[in-house]
């Protein structure tokens, strides 16, 4: 008795695991203040044009790093209409993996502050 086997190949779907984000990747492989360090300089690189340095800067980074386990980039924005400057980097930060909350102390003085795992 003789057995015959018909195999057919059919190519296989192809399926894509989601990939990590690029600020996922930075945050397992570095520390969280110095993710926060490489986002304060593309916020800096992103918004240059109102950090001007022999002007009065409308946009100042600081990081605060005084609780090790959650370090803190805080974006003060400081000028007319700071509310809409304010919401354009809160998005470009989230974009780039972090979370935010703002604090608002006058119309014109409006402070994004960002954290990453």
């Amino acid at each position: 008795m003789e057995v015959v086997l018909k195999v057919t190949l059919r190519p296989l779907r192809s399926f894509t695991m989601a990939q990590p984000s690029k600020a996922e990747i930075q945050s397992m492989t570095k520390e969280p203040i110095e993710v926060l360090d490489d986002l304060a300089d593309q916020v800096a690189d992103e918004f240059e044009a109102y950090r001007q340095p022999d002007e009065f800067k409308d946009v100042s980074l600081v990081i605060e790093n005084s609780d090790e386990e959650r370090p803190t980039l805080i974006v003060h924005v400081d000028r007319e209409d700071a509310e809409s400057l304010a919401d354009r980097i809160d998005e470009f930060l989230r974009e780039h993996g972090a979370r935010t909350e703002r604090e608002r102390h006058s119309a014109t003085d409006v402070r994004v502050l960002a954290t990453v795992d």
